[in-house]
């Protein structure tokens, strides 16, 4: 025989609403908990990359002081250096200078040695040396001349005025040479 079940086929009994709402809150909160870890693990890992960067910020700070103090050092060394330069150049000047006119007399002098004349003046152009003078004769200015070109520390002398003139009631010539000083 067939049997057949007429009463009505009993369900399952569904969850209790309750369940849900707190499996929701449950996952709310892992989510909530897991998303604030994430952010403080960010943050933290934030802080320590600024407080990194702000030691290499003052190592570098220190750095760039000292760099700054040896550049003042060089910029004095390099003044000192060029004063001192300086100094020497004109002290090597004045020596050069010094032993011109020294050497430049003693030529002269050296040149006048045998012969009846005597200079006036000696005056020292920009590139030549103009010689005046008298002599009481005009074999003596020529000789003079002739010594003043067998000197090699002159070049290109030349005899630019030789003139007669009286002074004092004896004949005297008067006379203008120029020359070059060898360099």
């Amino acid at each position: 025989m067939i049997k057949i079940n007429l009463l009505p086929v009993a369900r399952a009994k569904k969850a209790a609403p309750i369940d849900e709402v707190a499996l929701q809150i449950g996952i709310g909160l892992a989510v909530t908990v897991v998303v604030l870890g994430g952010a403080g693990y960010r943050w933290q890992m934030l802080e320590s990359e600024i407080a990194q960067q702000t030691l290499i910020k003052e190592n570098k700070k220190k750095e760039v002081e000292e760099l700054k103090k040896q550049v003042v050092e060089v910029e004095n060394y390099e003044k000192t250096k060029s004063l001192l330069e300086n100094r020497n150049r004109i002290i090597e000047q004045l020596r050069k200078n010094q032993s011109g006119p020294v050497r430049l007399l003693d030529f002269l002098s050296q040149s006048l040695d045998p012969l009846k004349l005597w200079l006036i003046t000696v005056e020292e152009g920009v590139s030549d040396i103009t010689i005046t003078g008298r002599a009481l004769s005009n074999d003596d200015i020529v000789e003079f001349t002739r010594n003043l070109q067998q000197v090699k520390f002159f070049s290109s002398v030349l005899l630019e005025e030789s003139r007669q003139t009286v002074e004092e009631g004896v004949t005297v010539y008067q006379f203008k040479i120029k020359l070059k000083v060898k360099t």
